[in-house]
C-alpha cells in the first residue's frame, strides 16, 4: 500500500510539473515580448519612448523568430544560423535605442544569463552523463 501511494504522488507531481513546463513554453510572441520589454526597462531604466521603441523590436524579432522555430523546411543549423541573425539584428537596434550605459548594462546582463545557462547546462550534463554543446548567443525569451 506504501508503495502505491507513493507511486501515486510521484506520478501526479511529475504529471503537474509537466503541465507547468507546457504552459511556459507556449508563450505568444506577445506575451514574450512584453514580459522582455518588462524586465528591461526593470534591468535599464527605460524611459516611456524608448520603452515602446523596445516594445516594437522585441515584439518584431519575437514574431520572426516564431515564424522560423515553426518553419518545418529549415535544418536545425539553417534555424540556428537565422535566429543568431535575428540576435545580431536585435542588438543593433538596440544600440539605436539604448544610451550607450543602457546599452552595456544589457551586455552584462546577456552575458551573465549566457553563463548561467551554461552553468545549468553543465549541471544537466553532470546529472545524464550527456554531450552539452556551448552556448554561443543567448535566446532567451524571444
Amino acid at each position: 500500500m506504501k508503495t502505491f501511494i507513493l507511486a501515486f504522488v510521484f506520478l501526479v507531481g511529475g504529471t503537474a510539473m509537466a503541465q507547468q513546463q507546457a504552459k511556459k513554453e507556449h508563450k505568444t510572441p506577445e506575451q514574450r515580448a512584453t514580459g522582455l520589454t518588462q524586465k528591461m526597462t526593470a534591468k535599464l531604466g527605460l524611459d516611456e519612448t524608448q520603452k515602446t521603441k523596445i516594445q516594437n523590436i522585441n515584439l518584431g524579432i519575437a514574431q520572426k523568430n516564431d515564424a522560423i522555430r515553426n518553419n518545418t523546411s529549415l535544418s536545425r543549423d539553417e534555424k540556428r544560423t537565422q535566429l543568431k541573425e535575428t540576435q545580431t539584428s536585435r542588438n543593433s537596434q538596440y544600440k539605436e535605442v539604448l544610451s550607450a550605459d543602457q546599452y552595456a548594462k544589457y551586455e552584462a546582463w546577456e552575458k551573465e544569463k549566457r553563463e548561467k545557462m551554461q552553468e545549468k547546462r553543465a549541471e544537466k550534463k553532470d546529472t545524464k552523463g550527456g554531450k552539452v554543446a556551448p552556448v554561443e548567443g543567448s535566446e532567451d525569451e524571444l
